[in-house]
């Protein structure tokens, strides 16, 4: 099981490297700045639009339905959402151009009368297309254990937007449109790619255009996690139409936090997720709750590392990463603080993938519908309460609390649906000996020149040894 979340991790990592390569170009060239603000919301909108159409409700979705066809089956169940999803995708892409300035309303309301943000949308928005078949053919691929190329795919965007900056900076009237050139070409290429894997698999062409019962089960749960994906969404626009009213560079430091985020939540916590949901979905009741308390154990582990290591040294990998060409020091001590608060949940976030994990694998997409709904109606609000009071600390402060809310209604509901797992066992004597062991090597390091490089190796090292240690326990319940 931790095979296939090895190979996700690996490529996605390599993507996550590039993609800090990218915002190192991006804050060299652009810094933190109005157009920073007006580009990362332009590209949040198709983002957003794709995480409500795709990698959360795909994955769950495609996956479950797919791995329990037999294999004659498989190929006219895939050929036909592939026909019904291009439909989709392509209606979305076109209303999306032609309605840009309801988009900015909903997501940025404090450019409605920008002309520049408006181009930056009708320019950026096609991506939905590219993307968002991309993750539908990643959740056909993983559902035949392919997971190298989809992994791989997003770097393709990190290169292309690098190019862009180098190729175009110079070629536009505002250097930010070649951002946008870099995103399209970007979506090009992971679709191009996504293709060439996906024609490996040679299945038959068994094609019709009346929607299979595959199809309508794979959109019945599609539709549930969407729900659950759109309420999330809803946050994220809340933060965006918050940050437009703040000053300016505010929603650039969300940004550049949430990328630092990701890095980890991507290598690790979703390529866990990934990695298993296929073989959690051929699982009875009571083996699925022995693996999902291993999987939380070394998830708690591997996240505490994590939360620790950027409480202790946030500032200086922000400064590494960011800090170059117009990207100042008080742009970075805005960053580190935003991360600070967004990592306290880091371990909450991660928790909340294996739980959901556990349900979608056996088809019940509506309890985790039920808590995204719970922990997005509080990040809504708190984003408006805590967002224009205490600008992007706030708007940070929401997103880490929407965090914890969210793994607590997951665990109720897991406590209720499988085996309860009291909250103690997930607890391992390994994370208590390993953070106790950096904590005293980080307030050392914390002293001393480059100690955050040094620190890392530390960490790394904890960690490979934790993850053997899970590794062996993983498979012993699975």
């Amino acid at each position: 099981m931790f095979k296939n979340a090895k190979v996700i991790a690996f490529f996605t990592l390599l993507s996550r490297v590039l993609g800090y390569l990218r915002d190192f170009f991006i804050a060299t060239y652009f810094g933190a700045s109005v157009y920073t603000d007006m580009f990362f919301i332009a590209f949040r909108i198709p983002n957003s639009l794709r995480r409500f159409l795709g990698e959360g409700a795909i994955n769950s979705s495609v996956i479950p339905v797919i791995s329990k066809l037999d294999e004659k089956e498989k190929p006219k169940a895939v050929w036909n959402i592939l026909f019904w999803f291009i439909l989709l995708l392509l209606l979305v892409a076109v209303l999306g151009v032609v309605f840009s300035k309801v988009l900015i309303a909903l997501f940025a309301a404090g450019y409605i009368h920008n002309s520049l943000m408006d181009k930056l949308v009708k320019m950026v928005f096609p991506y939905i297309f590219f993307i968002g078949l991309t993750v539908l053919l990643m959740g056909i691929l993983n559902s035949f254990k392919h997971f190298a190329i989809p992994a791989f795919a997003p770097s393709l965007l990190n290169l292309s937007i690098i190019a862009s900056i180098f190729a175009f900076y110079r070629s536009f009237s505002n250097p930010v449109y070649a951002l946008c050139v870099g995103v399209i070409i970007g979506g090009f290429l992971q679709l191009a790619i996504s293709i060439f894997d996906f024609l490996r698999l040679k299945l038959p062409l068994n094609f019709s255009f009346k929607m299979e019962h595959s199809t309508k089960e794979i959109f019945k749960l599609m539709g549930i996690a969407a729900l659950g994906s759109s309420v999330m969404q809803i946050s994220s626009m809340a933060d965006s139409f918050v940050a437009s009213f703040l000053s300016s560079g505010s929603f650039s430091f969300i940004f550049y936090a949430n990328r630092l985020f990701q890095l980890p939540f991507a290598v690790f916590s979703i390529a866990l997720a990934q990695g298993t949901l296929p073989d959690l979905s051929l699982m009875n009741d009571t083996k699925l709750s022995e693996t999902t308390k291993t999987l939380s154990k070394f998830v708690i582990f591997y996240s505490s590392l994590v939360t620790l290591y950027f409480l202790f040294f946030s500032l200086n990998v922000v400064k590494l990463i960011f800090m170059h060409g117009r990207f100042k020091l008080d742009d970075a001590l805005n960053v580190s603080l935003a991360l600070k608060i967004m990592i306290a949940s880091f371990v909450f976030f991660s928790l909340s993938k294996i739980l959901s994990n556990a349900f979608y694998s056996q088809k019940d997409a509506k309890t985790p519908l039920k808590a995204s709904i719970w922990a997005s109606s509080v990040a809504i609000v708190l984003s408006f309460v805590l967002g224009f009071k205490f600008g992007f600390v706030g708007l940070a402060t929401s997103m880490s609390i929407s965090g914890l809310v969210n793994f607590v209604v997951l665990y109720n509901f897991f406590n209720k649906r499988f085996n309860k797992i009291p909250a103690y066992e997930f607890i391992d004597k390994i994370t208590i000996i390993a953070l106790s062991l950096l904590l005293l090597v980080s307030v050392a390091l914390s002293f001393v020149k480059f100690g955050y490089l040094i620190a890392l190796i530390f960490y790394g090292l904890v960690f490979l040894f934790g993850f053997k240690r899970y590794s062996v326990a993983l498979s012993r319940s699975s």
